[in-house]
């Protein structure tokens, strides 16, 4: 028997090494990116700019995609762009218009299939003055939500959203007034919450402040990001802002700068945060300075439950990061900066590095602004953005990881 079995094997082996060198090439191999065909709308069939500007999972069937596409009547302005991911394509659906006004969504956020939230802003077409928008998809469709009117003379609108189920959902963004807005929906009705307000480096003289990104981990444990503008002089900065929500007030915590304004004219902003837990969280955005001699660069900074410190990160070139998210504590991923393909971030639990595997946008240059991982997954992710085909409109565009 033994020597029937020995001639077998010897020509056996060979074809089963192929096979299992060629299986764990593959298993080891890192997923790549996939462009996913999008249905622009084309009102009239024209097809105008449609632009994604955030996007969120709560399965691998159950994705929405937001921002704004413009309609062919110039009296309608820009509308609201909502697509939703059932697994297998994006179907694009009916939103609401109102007729003379743009309506543009900046974050989306679900905890349920017939809870969904987005925000951003609305205003009257010809007109800069712009008022904050929410919209709730209730398993059925898509609808507007009246939220409390702010005064002043800046432009208010929500840039975030964190949609904790139940009624309790968070929304951020800037006041007429140029303060940080914080919005609570309790189930029946959007209410102003109190933001505190930050102190700004000697020198400066405080301005005004903006929130432009939130994350949920829990009811008490809910992290917001932004800036505070100081004014020197004639020059105007910015500089990084974190707040905190322990379940009863928002504090400032203390952020780092890369660079304190010297000389004057320097923007350090945050654009996006997750929260991974109590100990773990990230934010990221970019600085730059009206010198025009520092190019915009990123930054990304770690929570460690104690205190945020800036991480170093990879060269990609001149411009910020958009947006961050997570599967793990050693799988963070962050997106932003204009391309083809667009810059792609992944942090390993030891260091930044950028990802290779980006596909080249099917219209033209590619802007990614937004991202977001697959709850349970280990690697699956959404990103969104826009690229811009030949005509010079702006084109939606989704790619996936699994």
């Amino acid at each position: 028997m033994k020597s029937a079995i020995g001639p077998r094997l010897a020509v056996v082996l060979p074809a089963v090494a192929a096979v299992l060198a060629l299986t764990a090439g593959s298993a080891l191999a890192a997923p790549a990116w996939v462009a996913t065909p999008t249905p622009d709308q084309v009102p009239d069939g024209v097809p105008f700019n449609n632009v994604f500007r955030a996007v969120t999972a709560r399965t691998g069937t159950d994705a929405w995609a937001v921002g704004t596409f413009e309609r062919a009547n110039d009296d309608d302005g820009s509308a609201i762009l909502a697509e939703h991911w059932d697994g297998t394509a994006w179907t694009a659906l009916p939103t609401p218009n109102v007729v003379r006004f743009n309506e543009n969504l900046n974050a989306v956020s679900a905890s349920a299939a017939n809870d969904v939230w987005a925000v951003g802003s609305t205003n009257m077409t010809g007109f800069a003055h712009t008022d904050p928008i929410t919209a709730h998809y209730d398993g059925q469709a898509w609808s507007l939500v009246p939220v409390p009117a702010t005064t002043g003379g800046s432009k208010s609108i929500l840039f975030g959203v964190a949609n904790l189920g139940g009624g309790n959902v968070w929304a951020v963004g800037r006041s007429e007034a140029n303060r940080a807005l914080i919005e609570h929906w309790n189930g029946s009705a959007w209410t102003i919450i109190a933001a505190p307000v930050p102190t700004v480096p000697a020198g400066n003289t405080f301005v005004g402040t903006t929130l432009t990104g939130i994350s949920a981990r829990s009811a008490n444990d809910i992290w917001a990001v932004g800036y505070t503008q100081g004014a020197q002089g004639t020059n105007a900065n910015k500089f990084t802002l974190t707040m905190h929500w322990n379940g009863s007030a928002w504090t400032v915590v203390p952020s780092p700068n890369p660079a304190i304004a010297t000389p004057a004219g320097t923007t350090q902003v945050l654009n996006s945060v997750v929260s991974i837990s109590a100990n773990d969280a990230w934010a990221v955005g970019g600085t730059s300075d009206i010198s025009g001699f520092q190019p915009p660069r990123p930054i990304a900074m770690h929570w460690n439950g104690t205190t945020w410190s800036l991480t170093t990160l990879p060269n990609i070139g001149n411009g910020g990061i958009a947006s961050v998210t997570a599967n793990s504590p050693t799988s963070v991923w962050a997106v932003g900066g204009p391309g083809d393909p667009g810059t792609v971030l992944h942090w390993n639990g030891t260091a930044w590095a950028q990802d290779t595997t980006v596909p080249t946008g099917p219209a033209g240059s590619t802007t990614l602004r937004g991202i977001t991982a697959v709850p349970g997954s280990a690697s699956e992710l959404w990103s969104v953005g826009n690229t811009v085909s030949a005509d010079g409109n702006n084109r939606a565009f989704a790619m996936h990881r699994s």
